[in-house]
């Protein structure tokens, strides 16, 4: 039976909602490109330009013991199913970004003036969750498995009136650029649990970006010519 509603509920929906977490410079290239997979290269070139006050040794050996995960993670984006998930439980990736930048940072250890090198990430680029439609036909189909069996925990729990506990949203890795078009929304969250610093609350003081503004200009123009 379980087999027969994942086909089910594959052939129904067209989309599964679902979040990412990063940390850009700009939203604008998403809305112009897509959403990405990871390109290490480009991730090393700018780990290099973040710390050009790190010896070059330090640098590359930093590079160098993050090992063949270039190529396993190459082309891949993490989303999660929920929102509030996203934000409680993945906010080092609204923090602080790329998680390969991340790992990047924490070899190179603590900077001479104190700090964790991966808290320095925190110094670029606006906290973000972008909300996305996904195409169901480029979504894993271990992760639509995922998704069939919340269904029906959720269902179960609800016909039976017996609560067992909340259910994870789904997460999904996807390997190929998901289209613009597909970028419904972007938050920039106020308040986010900070998990390098034992949940604390992190408050983000970069509400705004470039895409915030042009959808402000655009509503603007809207209202003008409605006469509202």
């Amino acid at each position: 039976m379980f087999p027969e509603f994942v086909h089910s509920l594959a052939e129904h929906y067209a989309h599964l909602k679902a979040f990412h977490g990063c940390r850009p410079v700009s939203l604008s290239s998403y809305y112009e490109h897509g959403l990405q997979g990871q390109d290490a290269d480009q991730l090393v070139l700018q780990f290099q330009a973040m710390f050009p006050e790190v010896p070059a040794t330090d640098l590359n050996a930093a590079i160098g013991s993050v090992g063949d995960r270039s190529t396993r993670e190459r082309g891949a984006i993490w989303l999660v199913g929920d929102d509030r998930e996203m934000i409680e439980q993945y906010g080092h990736y609204i923090i602080q970004g790329s998680e390969y930048l991340m790992a990047l940072a924490a070899h190179l250890g603590v900077s001479p003036r104190g700090e964790d090198y991966r808290f320095l990430l925190r110094e670029r680029g606006i906290p973000t969750v972008l909300e996305v439609d996904v195409p169901i036909e480029i979504v894993q189909w271990r992760d639509i498995e995922e998704v069939a069996k919340m269904v029906l925990s959720v269902w179960g729990q609800e016909v039976t009136k017996r609560r067992v506990g909340s259910t994870p949203s789904p997460c999904y890795v996807i390997r190929r650029t998901i289209d613009a078009q597909y970028i419904r929304n972007h938050t920039h969250p106020d308040k986010i649990p900070d998990p390098h610093r034992g949940y604390i609350q992190y408050r983000n003081r970069q509400r705004s970006c470039d895409m915030c503004a042009a959808d402000t200009a655009t509503e603007d123009a809207g209202a003008a010519r409605t006469g509202t």
